[in-house]
């Protein structure tokens, strides 16, 4: 794959994201088929894979206290732009709040899992007084597929001599040929210019760390107490796992800020981003060691999203994008193709059987475990310390290894989405 292949691609999986990229991905659907007949709605019927659905039942809509689909979907109706992509809400507020607060109490809304759609998939239906319309998203976060309305089909995937001018449809292209060395070459051969782009990551994901732990949320703050009171020292693995939790924190509970995503995901963005960042700055290396770095860690995620899936039973945030950050940082202490492989391959083993149990506050826990991780095995790797190739998963070879992972997810794992959900809808809240 030529070098400006890789970058576009880079490009594509990385990207301002508002809010948990699950109930986003569905207020884009729902938003996506109501624009295109507006009126007073009389229903909205909305069918989702399992992951989708396990991943926006618990979680914080942006700019709102509220947490949840059915409320996503009903904001989505009333502000959400499907222009803007992951950041729909931006234009959230108080009196949009209200409507759809009204909107969900009026029982319009109705949300079914789809089993046999594949793992990321979306349908959404409504019907107003101005008639019906029907927009299905499907295999990443803003692929729209299919758009209809009034028996009129305005866009079809499959007929390719539709279009659809939109902007935001999922990318196509694939890292899935890709080694882990061609990785490694475009890291370090690319100009400075061409991914700079990266570091507005950093600015925007540690901004929401700061306020996870302005706002004294959750883990981060919690661990940030531990640390005044001597109970954890004050060190790189630390201020690591801190950070990158406070993040978390902050996305979970809805605050109305942006972070960059990685791979589709807010989450995997936070965790891709802020381990490398912490380490490049104490390490004293300027912005372009940075940006590199960065790319390394988005491109790694992407590789293993490829053989994982989108989403998938396996938490992406802590085994994707862990895994990414861990091998920027073995790459930012001096290590070469070995040690980078090294820290991939312990990463593996450590954490590879790190379960999504749906998007929700506790999400920080996992990637307070991930970052920390990406760090001592990084560091582990660069110092000689690596896995045995005969030991549990890890392949003969890196991508072997990765490949490995996608078995673990998709074959290992088959039926753990629906033991999941079936834990989660049967509390009582």
């Amino acid at each position: 794959m030529s070098r400006e292949d890789i970058l576009n691609i880079l490009k594509q999986q990385v990207k301002p994201a508002l809010g948990c990229t699950e109930p986003v991905a569905v207020a884009l659907a729902v938003s996506t088929a109501y624009k295109e007949i507006k009126g007073n709605i009389e229903a909205i019927d909305v069918k989702l894979s399992p992951n989708i659905y396990k991943n926006g039942m618990r979680v914080g809509i942006p700019g709102t206290r509220e947490k949840g689909i059915v409320f996503a979907v009903a904001l989505s109706v009333i502000c959400a732009d499907p222009k803007l992509g992951l950041e729909l809400f931006k234009n959230v507020n108080d009196c949009c709040i209200d409507e759809a607060r009204s909107l969900v109490g009026k029982n319009k809304i109705g949300l079914e899992v789809a089993d046999n759609q594949g793992n990321f998939f979306i349908e959404a239906k409504i019907k107003t007084d101005k008639g019906e319309a029907c927009c299905i998203v499907k295999d990443s976060h803003t692929n729209v597929v299919y758009l209809e309305a009034n028996d009129k089909i305005i866009y079809n995937a499959e007929d390719k001599k539709c279009s659809f001018n939109e902007g935001f449809n999922g990318n196509k292209a694939s890292l899935i040929n890709v080694s882990v060395r061609e990785i490694m070459d475009f890291v370090e051969g690319s100009s400075f210019e061409d991914i700079k782009f990266l570091l507005e990551g950093v600015e925007l994901n540690i901004n929401m760390a700061n306020k996870g732990l302005e706002g004294k949320i959750g883990l981060g703050a919690g661990m940030s107490q531990l640390l005044q009171k001597g109970i954890l020292r004050d060190d790189i693995v630390n201020q690591v796992r801190i950070l990158t939790s406070a993040a978390c924190d902050a996305r979970m509970a809805g605050i109305n800020l942006p972070v960059m995503s990685s791979a589709g995901s807010g989450n995997h963005g936070i965790t891709a981003i802020i381990p490398p960042t912490v380490v490049c700055r104490y390490l004293g290396y300027d912005d372009e060691k940075l940006a590199r770095a960065l790319a390394l860690s988005h491109l790694v995620t992407a590789y293993i999203k490829e053989y994982t899936g989108k989403l998938s039973p396996v938490c992406g945030c802590s085994v994707a994008a862990g895994i990414g950050a861990s091998a920027s940082i073995a790459w930012l202490l001096g290590g070469g193709y070995d040690q980078v492989v090294g820290s991939i391959n312990n990463m593996v083993g450590a954490i590879s059987g790190m379960v999504c149990d749906g998007a929700k506050g506790g999400c920080a826990y996992k990637l307070s475990t991930a970052a920390s991780e990406a760090v001592i095995q990084a560091y582990l790797a660069v110092n000689g310390v690596v896995i045995s190739k005969l030991d549990g998963i890890v392949g003969d070879d890196v991508e072997d290894t990765i490949k490995n992972l996608g078995v673990l997810s998709s074959e290992g794992m088959k039926d753990m989405d629906g033991a999941i959900l079936k834990i989660m809808t049967n509390k009582v809240v």
